[in-house]
């Protein structure tokens, strides 16, 4: 639907568990980062949605010794109020560590329920139209 945006997210030495790997939540984490700049580059802020599912498939261990990773993630499908995004960490070697699938929906915080998607929004999404380059 939308063309794919690619986020980069430098690691932190907190994000590392006893494992000596990224740890899982923190992959999630990395997912929401790179969600947030799609989103904020058509104009929806981190306060304007809320999580209603994901699924997630963990592939392989994220090695810290790559420094960063990039998180690509790209809409899906569109609803009313919903966004379905589909969602990859790819680590230093490009390869696919994380797949992921989170279903969103766009959030009127003062009403404190779900808010149709503005026909701007939905140019946007469909057309993967962003206002700042992808990092």
């Amino acid at each position: 639907m939308s063309a794919v945006h690619e986020h980069e997210v430098q690691m932190r030495w907190q994000d590392i568990d006893g494992l000596g790997h990224v740890n899982h939540n923190v992959a999630v984490t990395y997912l929401e980062e790179g969600r947030d700049a799609l989103l904020d580059a058509i104009g929806i802020g981190r306060a304007d949605y809320v999580v209603g599912r994901c699924s997630i498939e963990y592939r392989a261990e994220i090695d810290p010794t790559f420094g960063v990773v990039r998180v690509q993630c790209e809409v899906v499908r569109l609803g009313t109020s919903s966004i379905t995004t589909s969602e990859r960490i790819l680590d230093g070697e490009g390869r696919v560590a994380v797949e992921a699938e989170f279903g969103i929906v766009l959030w009127d915080a003062e009403r404190r329920g779900s808010r149709p998607i503005t026909d701007h929004e939905r140019a946007a999404l469909e057309g993967g139209r962003t206002e700042e380059a992808s990092r």
